[in-house]
């Protein structure tokens, strides 16, 4: 934490003690001062937050892409030892496409973090793989300083180098393999690699049998895979399409428009002051807590994926629990009004009973899949490289050993928190408070970017936009907020459990 970090600090303390002790206009001008440096804060901090997530994740994003391509490769190959029809010439070609794009893709993953032992030794694994030279990474990894840099360059240069290890040094290059090689494809390389300079001809051999059966499952699942998100897509290209054909023209009559609007009580000082008040508090946790968050992925290695699951959780909590709270203290409490009722969480909307409010939830759910797919086209076309959210790839890297209590945690962590939290704030808090002025369609544009904004998450802002959209849309559809809780959760369940079949 820096000097700025302190000046902000002190300068909420300051506004926040005088609004409190002074009375009347003297107030009104103290609290008019806090919301204007809040106001500055908040627009600084998510410029600097824009900035540093973009840098911090893409070389991540990059070696997740790079993953792929191998594991992809190694797959290819494994059809190919199955097939009694072989093109070894094309075959070859598909294969060097694959370690090239792989190459590539770490070699500016390197670029953005060029002190990132790991992301070297990953790239000597790979040209070791493919009986390329490694001496020249070897020497990048050994003018790397640190103990993690060490123990890489002692393994690796073994396997790769001298292509030999003694017996007496096999545990100790095996425990360093287990401890620092990111689990996945790259651990596979290397134990197979170990096996074969120790010597053990028979063993090397049931492990890369081992191998290529373990990637001609993976080919299977992604089979599976692509035949599941393409039914699931047209499926929602039918929900799409009849919602096109039946939806009327004003979903909500004026006579209903109280069961979708905000309660006569909150202005826009209160939505401002809810939104104001969480920012700051999220930015201003953000130093203290980033001991924490960057240290995941050494949570990841040495305690394992339920540890992050509980720390991730954690986490999340402190940062967005102040938003639900607030909304409490000045929206809620001064009002005196139920928070379900209030909120929209409602179990039954007139004949729409919970049944049919679960089905919404999940066609929602369906008709985001074409939408999002049709999306990420878009934005790939554009140069976006993917999400720039930082937590990605600290995930993805701890699911890859997740036991099932850990996925679990997971899936709660990452689908159920969210879909109430978020819910409440964006679509029971924010949407309902620009309904009581606005009309549908602006509503839920304004709130879908404002939802796509406060992820901060320039790769994915496109995505989040349209599931912001959608959220709202069903939302507005049905009075209650149960269905995009629904779609909600099952839309960020779904998503990391796709990224464990492709990268676990």
């Amino acid at each position: 934490m820096n000097g700025t970090y302190y000046f902000w600090l002190a300068g909420f303390v300051v506004l926040i003690a005088l609004s409190l002790a002074w009375k009347e206009k003297l107030r009104s001008l103290a609290l008019t001062a806090l919301a204007i440096y809040a106001t500055v804060f908040i627009g600084t901090s998510v410029v600097s937050s824009f900035q540093a997530r973009a840098r911090g994740n893409a070389a991540y994003v990059k070696a997740d892409r790079a993953e792929l391509n191998l594991k992809l490769s190694s797959g290819f190959v494994a059809v190919e030892s199955y097939s009694p029809f072989r093109d070894k010439k094309s075959s070859n070609e598909v294969i060097a496409k694959f370690y090239k794009d792989a190459i590539d893709c770490l070699d500016d993953a390197i670029k953005e973090a060029p002190k990132s032992s790991i992301l070297r030794a990953r790239k000597i694994i790979i040209e070791m793989d493919r009986g390329k030279s490694t001496a020249e990474d070897l020497k990048e990894l050994a003018k790397i300083d640190s103990d993690k840099a060490r123990d890489l360059h002692l393994l690796l240069s073994s396997i790769a180098a001298r292509k030999k290890v003694p017996p007496e040094q096999f545990k100790k290059l095996e425990t360093i393999a287990g401890k620092t090689v990111p689990a996945g494809w790259y651990r596979q390389i290397v134990k197979l690699q170990l096996y074969k300079a120790l010597g053990k001809k028979k063993d090397f051999q049931k492990l890369h049998q081992d191998f290529l059966e373990n990637y001609m499952y993976f080919m299977v699942r992604l089979g599976v895979l692509f035949m599941v998100v393409a039914l699931a897509a047209v499926a929602g290209f039918f929900v799409i399409l009849a919602q096109l054909f039946f939806l009327k023209r004003s979903p909500t009559s004026e006579a209903e428009r109280d069961l979708i609007s905000a309660p006569p009580g909150w202005t826009w000082k209160t939505v401002f002051a809810v939104f104001a008040g969480w920012l700051c508090v999220e930015f201003l946790l953000g130093p203290p807590l980033k001991g924490i968050s960057s240290n995941l992925g050494t949570i990841a290695t040495e305690q394992g994926a339920t540890m992050v699951a509980l720390m991730t959780a954690l986490l999340y909590l402190v940062q967005n629990l102040p938003a639900i709270f607030l909304i409490w203290l000045l929206a809620l409490r001064p009002n005196k009004l139920p928070f379900m009722e209030t909120m929209k969480i409602r179990t039954r909307v007139g004949k729409t009973g919970p049944y049919k409010l679960i089905a919404a939830g999940v066609g929602t759910w369906y008709a985001a899949i074409p939408v999002i797919i049709a999306t990420v086209f878009l934005v790939t076309r554009l140069g976006f490289q993917g999400s720039d959210n930082p937590i990605v790839a600290i995930v993805l890297t701890a699911a890859k050993d997740a036991s099932p209590f850990g996925v679990f945690l997971f899936i709660l962590t990452l689908g159920v928190l969210p879909a109430l939290v978020e819910e409440v704030l964006f679509r029971g808090f924010l949407y309902t408070s620009l309904r009581r002025k606005l009309g549908a369609f602006a509503s839920i544009v304004i709130s879908a970017a404002l939802f796509s904004l406060a992820h901060m998450d320039l790769g994915g802002a496109i995505q989040l936009f349209c599931l912001g959209f959608l959220f709202a849309f069903i939302f507005e559809k049905t009075k209650s907020l149960i269905p995009s809780m629904i779609c909600h959760c099952m839309w960020n369940s779904g998503m990391f459990l796709m990224a464990m079949m492709l990268f676990s």
